[in-house]
């Protein structure tokens, strides 16, 4: 009988990468929201918008400048790591430069964003070790093994900044105590990540030279397509708080950013899923990509992540007053909002593994279309407050969160159905 539930247990729970991730990566999340709880009681509702713009900037310009080329190199890394036990100096050359130029018209954007040379600098330091540990955390998974990508993007950060930022703000209560934080704690967490990266692949780095002749600009064009494809989402994120600061005032920003959250828990619990099963819904030959995989892959997905998403839902319909009173006491007004999110992240759930088994695989063949699309419905919401002074806020928001969603689930079907 211990035998036959040991055999279980390894079988559903501990073998089962996407629910592993989803443990890992909750344990971060929900280290992040009670800091934000946090956050809104101690800083003002100005400090709390001011933070939500710089921290949704610091996701969108790390996501920019990382190029997904975690997702195009995953499989030379892993054959690299795997079968030749060595690194391919091929990959870091290409994450190196590429991240150089992103890196540099990111510090002028952030110039005139912010208005200023400090916070500009401060935000390119957090970029770089973002951009670190991004890539090992996803590089760490190549073996299978989630625990070194869990510990270094879900865990230690998450920890120090929590800790930094609660010292910090008992000490000077003031908004730039919770950017210092920020910025120790990704410094510490790409160090020791990247230490500890080296030491479980016994990596022996031969030479610390970058040359300009492994650069690939095949791969930067890839790199580009799947960023402008996955980037409205974080560039959407950074917009609504951005130009809802200007449209509707500080009120908005901080309401928006709880909400997004919530609306990241679905996120997370889809992704951690999808990103922990990639080394097993990524083909190592294009000839085995068929739509008997595709659908294999997708009820792989959605067998680990349906129970965690329904009963999130369910949840958030039970007691979402009763949450927003207990953290956020200051929006509780906002609990309707709050169950419109919740349906959104649930569609969120459906959609993006469908998109994703396609992204890992190389076979969105109609991508530079989608990103035309995605970014014109983007011009088009963000210019609807411009056009209609009275557009209800929260019907804007909503609006802007689930239209790019569907648009790529269509985009994701036209492919689905060209397969094999």
């Amino acid at each position: 009988m211990k035998q036959k539930l040991k055999l279980l247990f390894n079988k559903y729970i501990s073998e089962n990468l996407g629910l592993v991730n989803i443990f890992g990566k909750s344990f971060g999340r929900i280290l992040y929201l009670l800091l934000l709880a946090y956050f809104s009681y101690k800083l003002s509702i100005k400090h709390f918008a001011e933070f939500a713009i710089f921290w949704s900037s610091l996701r969108m310009f790390s996501f920019y400048g990382n190029n997904n080329l975690q997702i195009i190199y995953f499989n030379k890394a892993r054959r690299h790591l795997i079968e030749k036990k060595e690194w391919p100096i091929v990959v870091s050359s290409n994450i190196v430069l590429t991240s150089t130029f992103f890196c540099i018209i990111i510090t002028i954007i952030s110039f005139f964003l912010f208005d200023g040379l400090s916070v500009a600098l401060i935000l390119l330091a957090c970029l770089i070790c973002y951009i670190i540990i991004r890539n090992i955390s996803e590089f760490a998974k190549v073996d299978n093994n989630l625990f070194l990508s869990i510990f270094i993007d879900d865990v230690l950060f998450y920890i120090l900044f929590f800790i930094l930022s609660i010292v910090g703000l008992n000490y000077f209560n003031h908004i730039n105590m919770v950017i210092y934080a920020l910025l120790v704690a990704s410094l510490l967490t790409a160090t020791i990540g990247l230490l500890l990266f080296i030491k479980k692949f016994k990596i022996k780095i031969k030479t610390y030279k970058i040359s300009t002749k492994h650069f690939s600009s095949n791969d930067f064009k890839l790199g580009l397509n799947y960023t402008f494809l996955r980037g409205n989402e974080v560039l959407s994120n950074f917009a609504v708080r951005y130009l809802g600061q200007i449209y509707f005032g500080d009120l908005f920003v901080a309401y928006a950013h709880i909400m997004y959250q919530f609306y990241n828990i679905f996120s997370l619990l889809t992704m951690s899923t999808v990103s922990g099963l990639q080394s097993k819904i990524t083909v190592k030959a294009m000839n085995e990509f068929t739509k008997e995989f595709f659908n294999s892959s997708y009820k792989k997905i959605q067998k680990t992540l349906l129970p965690f998403v329904v009963a999130m839902f369910i949840a958030l319909v039970l007691i979402s007053n009763q949450v927003l009173s207990w953290f956020f006491p200051k929006f509780v007004s906002y609990s309707g909002l709050l169950l419109k999110v919740g349906f959104v992240g649930l569609i969120f759930a459906f959609i993006q593994p469908l998109v994703f088994i396609l992204v890992y695989n190389n076979q969105f063949t109609n991508i530079k279309k989608l990103n035309i699309t995605q970014y014109i419905v983007m011009v088009i919401l963000f210019s609807l407050p411009l056009v209609f002074s009275n557009v209800n806020e929260e019907y804007w928001f909503l609006l802007v969160m689930i239209s790019l969603l569907l648009v790529q689930g269509l985009f994701a079907w036209l492919n689905y159905i060209r397969i094999k």
